[in-house]
C-alpha cells in the first residue's frame, strides 16, 4: 500500500511538473515578446544554427525551451536570407512563421547619385543592402554585355548603363540581380526618349558621355541645358570641346582618383589623355562621371542658343570687400565677349586671393549687391 501510494504521489509531481513545463513553453512560443515594430535582417552567407542563436540572443530565449526541436518542427530549416518586418506584438511561433516564408521578405529604397568610379556604388550597396562590394566588382566585368545588347559594347560604356534614382529592391538582392535589374532599368529609360534620341541624332552613349560633361560642369540644373546647348553647338561646328572637366578627370586619371584640380591652368590643358577635349576633336571616349537624369534630359532638351562660349559668373563688391560667387555661368557668342568675361571673373579671383571675404549666394545666406 505504502509503495502504491509513493507511486501516485511521484506519478501526480510528474503531472504538475509536465504542466508547468507546458505551461511555460506556451508562455515562451506564444507571449507577445516584440515591443515595437522592428526591422529583422538575415544575411545570405547566415547559416541555421547562427539565426537560431541569433534569435536566442534577440529576444532572450531560455535554453529550457528546446528551441531548436520547436524551430525543426516548423521546418525553419527552409529559411532565406533577406530584410523581415517583426510586427509589435509577435510572439516567437509569429516570428518563426515569418521567417518561413520568403514572400514575407521586404524591400528597401535604394537611391545612388552620379558616381564617378564604380567603387562609390559599391560601397553605398553594401551599407545599405545584402550585397557585397568586392563580389559586385567583379559581377559587373563579368556579365555578357554582348547577349544582353544583341551588339559589342565597349567597357567604358558600363557605368552609363546605371541611371541614376531610387529603386525599391529587396534587401536580399544578388549582386548579378541588382546589375540585371540596372540594365532593364536602362532599356526602358532610353525606350521612353526614342523620338528626342532621333531629334539630336546622338546614340544614348553619345548623350551619356556629353551628359557627363554637363554634370561636372555646374550642379546647377536650371542651366544645364544652356551647358548642353554650349556644347551641341560647338559639335555641330566641329569645334572642340574644351570642356575644363575633362582636364580634371585626366589629371585624376593620371595621379589620384581622390585628387582634383581646384583651377584648371595652361599647363593642365596640355596634359596628354584621350578624354582631353582641348586636344581631341569630337567626344572623349566614354563618360567622365555617371550623369543624372537631369543632365541627361538637359542634352536631350537641344535647346536652341547661340552658346559657344561660357564662364563661371563673380561679382565684386568693392564698398563691403566682398566677391561673390555664383552656381552659374554667363555665356557668350563670340570669343571677343567671352575674353571680357573671363577678365571679369579673373579680376575677382584676384581680389578674393587677395583678401576680398568671398560670399556664396546660392549656398548660403548673404548679400550681393
Amino acid at each position: 500500500m505504502k509503495s502504491m501510494k509513493k507511486n501516485k504521489i511521484i506519478i501526480l509531481f510528474c503531472v504538475v511538473i509536465f504542466i508547468i513545463t507546458l505551461f511555460q513553453l506556451r508562455k515562451v512560443y506564444f507571449s507577445s515578446i516584440v515591443k515595437k515594430d522592428l526591422f529583422f535582417y538575415v544575411n545570405k552567407k547566415t547559416t541555421y544554427d547562427e539565426l537560431l542563436q541569433k534569435l536566442r540572443n534577440e529576444f532572450n530565449i531560455p535554453y529550457y525551451a528546446a528551441f531548436s526541436s520547436f524551430c525543426n518542427k516548423k521546418k525553419l530549416i527552409n529559411f532565406k536570407p533577406g530584410k523581415y518586418l517583426f510586427d509589435r506584438g509577435f510572439s516567437i511561433n509569429d516570428i518563426i512563421n515569418e521567417l518561413r516564408v520568403s514572400d514575407n521578405r521586404e524591400t528597401v529604397n535604394f537611391s545612388f547619385n552620379s558616381f564617378d568610379n564604380f567603387e562609390n556604388l559599391a560601397y553605398n550597396l553594401s551599407q545599405e543592402t545584402n550585397i557585397d562590394s568586392a563580389v559586385f566588382m567583379n559581377t559587373i566585368y563579368s556579365i555578357d554585355y554582348d547577349s544582353v545588347f544583341n551588339r559589342s559594347v565597349d567597357m567604358k560604356e558600363l557605368s552609363s548603363f546605371f541611371i541614376p534614382n531610387t529603386y525599391n529592391i529587396y534587401w536580399h538582392i544578388s549582386e548579378d540581380q541588382f546589375i540585371y535589374r540596372m540594365l532593364k532599368e536602362y532599356k526602358n529609360f532610353w525606350s521612353a526618349r526614342k523620338e528626342k534620341l532621333k531629334r539630336i541624332n546622338l546614340s544614348p552613349f553619345e548623350v551619356s558621355i556629353l551628359a557627363s560633361i554637363v554634370e561636372k560642369e555646374s550642379n546647377n540644373v536650371n542651366e544645364m541645358a544652356d551647358i548642353a546647348s554650349l556644347y551641341l553647338n560647338r559639335l555641330n561646328r566641329n569645334m572642340k570641346l574644351q570642356a575644363d572637366p575633362t582636364v580634371n578627370f585626366c589629371f585624376k586619371m593620371l595621379y589620384d582618383y581622390d585628387t582634383t584640380l581646384t583651377r584648371v591652368f595652361g599647363e593642365h590643358l596640355k596634359i596628354k589623355c584621350e578624354y582631353n577635349t582641348y586636344l581631341i576633336n569630337g567626344l572623349p571616349p566614354g563618360p567622365i562621371t555617371n550623369p543624372t537624369i537631369q543632365s541627361i534630359d538637359a542634352v536631350l532638351m537641344n535647346k536652341s542658343t547661340s552658346h559657344i562660349y561660357m564662364c563661371a559668373k563673380a561679382k565684386i563688391n568693392e564698398k563691403q570687400k566682398k566677391v561673390c560667387f555664383f552656381d552659374s555661368h554667363i555665356f557668350a557668342k563670340t570669343h571677343f565677349n567671352h575674353l571680357k568675361n573671363a577678365r571679369k571673373y579673373h579680376k575677382a579671383m584676384n581680389k578674393y586671393k587677395n583678401g576680398y571675404k568671398g560670399c556664396f549666394p546660392n549656398r548660403e545666406k548673404c548679400i550681393c549687391n
